[in-house]
């Protein structure tokens, strides 16, 4: 049973990577439709590995190819080795070179896509490392990895709570995943550094240096609250984690030194390496309030009673949090809150066409859209777990998938059609389906839980409890 699941995982994350392959190779989707200009732009074709139009290849991008292929490989691997057959190196490298080449041939017929033989070289060697990867994590850390997965999901849940908000979070710091590391880079990322405290100043300007477009740059109480409210959720939940499984551990102390001082500082530092992006102390200044305010809440509303027996997570314990959480939700829906009523605003946003899915990504197609799907389907998680969990509780254990898709249906719906009424946002139909879509997930990692830690693991007499 456990098997089938891995394999099926697998195949899972398999096929979402080579979609993602797909999807950021031939963005931004602009094909050709005359044969004459697909003729054209075989002459575009670099033939001579690692010459890119008379020059080397940035070494940015050759690690970025490189990169890019190395999820093909691992999973690809991984799966046909818990197929239990013999995986030849060869034969998985083969099949990542074949993707790369139809990647390539298609590239012809897409404008501003350049086909490249150094783009083949790289992609291959990036698939070489994934399988070389997925072979000794199969010997060396699969096992270990799963037992400690399983000691977190029985003993201490909020803790991997914690640990998919700072993956994702250090997601969103790298998009657009144009990963830089040469020294001219760096040095303009340094520059439009702000280090003005609840202003916009950056750095560049105050060592005398020539800084372009500040106009487009400005400080955002909006954004300013909005993080404050996300991370207030986050230090209820690291200092609920410290009181419930850190207490009394070597590592407690510096767990919460970490991620309530460290980690905002250690966040906005990627934003060196990102073209595009850069670092913003305001950033740091709203994790800390939010996080620091979410941990004082947390300190005038714990009861010494909640950690004195069992670690199962108990409804009541997190109410607080999950109010904030609610109130992030609707107000990152209805932000910048310059609602109008004018009949050319929502003339504009009421249009037949974002009634289809995925119209917006169509139009205007780059990596942000698979951060703002992954923002939409995560959005609403938190609300079909916690209605799994008191549906639960009331005995009404077959009408939870059924409560949280209506309740994701709904706010979803709330949030977009507001939208209509934002000059700046656009109502999509695409984000009520992956919010609702989240919202199942939520129940359905709820139900996950319960049958393979609470109702295996816990005494019968607390799960009757959980019904009175």
């Amino acid at each position: 049973m456990e098997e089938n699941r891995t394999l099926r995982n697998l195949k899972i994350l398999s096929i979402v990577t080579i979609l993602f392959i797909v999807y950021n190779t031939l963005i931004p989707f602009k094909p050709y439709l005359e044969p004459w200009k697909i003729i054209r732009n075989l002459h575009r074709v670099e033939l001579i590995p690692f010459i890119a139009r008379g020059k080397l290849n940035p070494l940015t991008d050759l690690v970025g190819n490189v990169i890019l292929f190395m999820p093909f490989g691992f999973f690809i691997a991984l799966y046909f080795i818990h197929l239990n057959r013999k995986v030849r190196l060869g034969r998985v490298v083969l099949l990542g070179f074949l993707l790369s080449l139809c990647i390539e041939v298609l590239q012809i017929g897409f404008r501003y896509r350049t086909p490249s033989v150094t783009d083949l070289i790289t992609n291959t060697l990036g698939t070489f490392i994934g399988v070389v990867l997925a072979r000794i994590y199969f010997k060396e850390l699969e096992e270990r990895l799963k037992k400690i997965l399983h000691h977190i999901l029985e003993n201490e849940p909020i803790t991997l709570i914690l640990i998919l908000i700072i993956l994702i979070q250090f997601f969103a710091s790298m998009l657009p995943f144009n990963v830089t590391i040469t020294v001219s880079d760096l040095k303009k990322a340094i520059a439009y550094t702000n280090i003005e405290p609840f202003g916009f100043k950056p750095l560049g300007l105050m060592l005398g240096a020539h800084v372009k477009h500040l106009e487009r740059f400005s400080f955002s109480v909006i954004d300013f609250v909005g993080n404050m409210l996300f991370y207030a959720v986050f230090g209820y939940l690291v200092l609920y984690s410290y009181y419930q499984y850190w207490r009394g551990t070597r590592y407690g102390r510096l767990l919460i030194l970490g991620l309530l001082i460290v980690y905002f500082p250690v966040l906005e530092v990627t934003q060196f390496f990102i073209k595009s992006r850069f670092s913003d102390v305001n950033d740091i200044i709203s994790g800390y309030l939010g996080a620091w305010s979410g941990a004082l809440l947390f300190l005038l509303l714990k009861k010494e009673h909640w950690f004195a027996n069992d670690k199962t997570l108990r409804f009541h314990h997190f109410v607080a949090p999950f109010l904030i959480y609610l109130i992030y939700v609707f107000y990152k829906g209805f932000s910048p809150f310059n609602f109008s009523l004018q009949p050319d605003v929502l003339a504009l946003n009421l249009k037949v066409r974002y009634l289809a899915p995925f119209y917006a990504y169509y139009k205007v197609t780059s990596l942000w859209n698979i951060y703002d799907l992954l923002e939409s389907f995560f959005w609403l998680m938190p609300l079909g777990f916690a209605i799994a969990y008191h549906a639960r509780s009331r005995g009404a254990e077959r009408q939870m998938f059924l409560r949280a898709i209506f309740a994701g249906l709904a706010i979803s719906a709330i949030i977009e059609i507001s939208q209509l009424f934002l000059p700046t946002r656009t109502g999509d139909i695409t984000d009520v389906i992956f919010m609702t879509i989240g919202s199942y997930m939520g129940a359905y990692l709820f139900r996950y839980y319960w049958e393979t830690y609470v109702a295996r693991t816990q005494p019968s007499d607390f799960v009757k409890s959980l019904k009175t």
